[in-house]
């Protein structure tokens, strides 16, 4: 094994041991799983993650999530498959789409389940052109959201506890993020960002040829100027999942 092997190895093996810590700050529940970062995006308006992680300031950790997708979008497939899922033949492709064309990968590791204090996402947007970095500090009101146990929805797990574990960026295609926390068939709304970072992807692009106008093509749809009424809509499966305000969690 060579000497960068040796040391990704040292670093996993000194996380999942961190990680299992019963001092951490977590509920000591089974069910309680360890954190993820996942993203949605309007079907339309396609984007994609390079990097997405959290860091532990008074552990002085940073654990990173596992390799996204080069481009998160539905626009090589049909809308359909969205429509389906979220029992909505009347989703136009411009909202974000809870629950459906998301990706949530795992932390490396093992993963921890002590809640980070700030999240960064990495990102970039085909409609502008532009690479962004979202970055969200992970408050105490936030993490008392997570910890909180819900009565798990699935009959499998009757009698258990669930957790929203699960923080669900939406990215706009003007470079802000949207943020909820999901979990037990709940989507818990925490606010929308700012970027705190925006530079130019590309000087090649051209409309023509970003995934974003090819998409909008495909459905014969109309992205420029950004028809905001449709794309602040949020759609997820209403006969499934529940909706709150984080305000609305913590009472």
């Amino acid at each position: 094994m060579n000497v960068s092997l040796k040391c990704i190895s040292l670093i996993l093996i000194a996380s999942n041991v961190s990680a299992c810590s019963a001092t951490d700050d977590f509920p000591q529940d089974a069910r309680f799983h360890p954190w993820r970062i996942g993203v949605v995006i309007p079907w339309v308006y396609v984007s994609g993650v390079t990097q997405a992680y959290g860091i532990n300031e008074k552990k002085d950790w940073t654990s990173l999530m596992l390799p996204y997708g080069q481009m998160l979008s539905d626009s090589r497939r049909n809308i359909n498959y969205i429509r389906e899922d979220l029992q909505r033949q009347d989703y136009d492709g411009y909202g974000i789409a809870l629950g459906h064309s998301d990706f949530t990968p795992n932390q490396i590791g093992f993963g921890y389940k002590t809640l980070p204090d700030e999240l960064y996402l990495y990102w970039n947007s085909s409609f502008t052109n532009r690479h962004y970095a979202t970055v969200v500090k992970v408050t105490p009101q936030i993490k008392a959201a997570m910890k909180k146990p819900y009565p798990h929805p699935s009959w499998r797990f009757e009698g258990q506890n669930c957790y929203q574990t699960t923080f669900k960026f939406g990215l706009l295609p003007d470079g802000r993020a949207k943020l909820w926390l999901e979990g037990c068939n709940i989507y818990t709304y925490v606010g929308v960002f700012a970027p705190a970072r925006s530079e130019l992807r590309s000087p090649n692009w051209t409309k023509e040829t970003s995934s974003a106008y090819h998409a909008a093509k495909q459905e014969g749809l109309t992205i420029e100027p950004i028809p905001w009424e449709k794309v602040d809509k949020v759609w997820y499966n209403e006969k499934r999942d529940k909706m709150q305000t984080l305000e609305e969690a913590l009472k």
